[in-house]
């Protein structure tokens, strides 16, 4: 366990269309964590970190590497270990969560001697681990992503095998990786046990699509945000115009017609996913 007098340090995987999520979860963060907290926003729109309410700088990845991220923000958490010196822990966490629990009993957990702890069996049918929600011994870590990418561009693995930690790439790159508590990242529910809740599926996230499941949970620490003035009008207008959000966004979660769009939507994907499988076995 580290010293309470080490600075718990998150850090935020976002771009310019997650402004709104990122803030959210900024928010939540501060509210449900009793000690003091660094934040950082990976910014991979403009490749850069902002640190709290710091001016932003430059992060320390070339255009090659970025211009490989499959989201804005892919494989900026890769950069942790170096921003911060090589020393000490760090939290990483994507932007379309909520954090429920006191990051701290996660900053505190006890990792043994592995470099990181993440999400066992992530995803069903593969070995890959979910780092989403990642805590890194930045000590022990050391992520070479032009090597890396030497790697993948010499056919040794793909790129899904690095960014999820598969056998085949943990066979070139070893590095330790034990399982985080798996409340601390829950995707796409939550009970009383949940310490975060991750909105992973791109087609209900709340803020997108009305009538999440649980979308209700997004948007109160949404409308908190606002009334605490960490998200302005301003950023919620800008969000509409560019599209990031939907257009009725401050009308909540629930919507009749959102319903009735949503069942369809779902009929329409499966009825496509019915006809590749049938197109597959002809």
């Amino acid at each position: 366990m580290p010293a309470r007098n080490e600075k718990i340090r998150v850090f935020i995987g976002s771009g310019e269309a997650s402004v709104l999520e990122r803030k959210t979860l900024i928010h939540s963060i501060r509210k449900n964590t009793k000690h003091d907290v660094d934040i950082y926003v990976f910014n991979g729109t403009h490749n850069s970190i902002e640190l709290n309410d710091n001016p932003p700088v430059p992060a320390p990845m070339s255009l090659r590497v970025k211009y490989r991220n499959i989201t804005e923000f892919s494989l900026y958490r890769f950069l942790i270990p170096e921003i911060c010196g090589h020393q000490g822990r760090a939290i990483f966490m994507d932007s379309d969560t909520v954090c429920l629990g006191d990051v701290s009993e996660l900053f505190d957990q006890p990792m043994i001697d592995y470099d990181f702890l993440c999400k066992r069996d992530a995803y069903t049918g593969t070995d890959m681990w979910g780092l989403s929600v990642t805590l890194m011994d930045c000590s022990r870590t050391r992520f070479d992503l032009e090597a890396i990418f030497d790697e993948i561009d010499r056919g040794l693995y793909t790129y899904t095998d690095f960014v999820g930690m598969s056998g085949a790439f943990l066979k070139h790159r070893s590095f330790k990786i034990g399982p985080l508590d798996p409340e601390w990242n829950v995707f796409d529910r939550f009970d009383s046990e949940t310490k975060l809740i991750h909105y992973t599926n791109l087609y209900t996230q709340p803020w997108k699509y009305p009538n999440h499941p649980y979308g209700e949970l997004w948007f109160e620490y949404f409308q908190e945000a606002r009334r605490a003035g960490a998200i302005s009008d301003v950023d919620i207008e800008i969000a509409k115009v560019r599209s990031y959000v939907r257009t009725n966004i401050l009308k909540g979660n629930y919507s009749f017609l959102g319903r009735e769009m949503n069942f369809f939507r779902g009929l329409y994907r499966g009825m496509r996913k019915t006809a590749k499988a049938i197109l597959k076995k002809a």
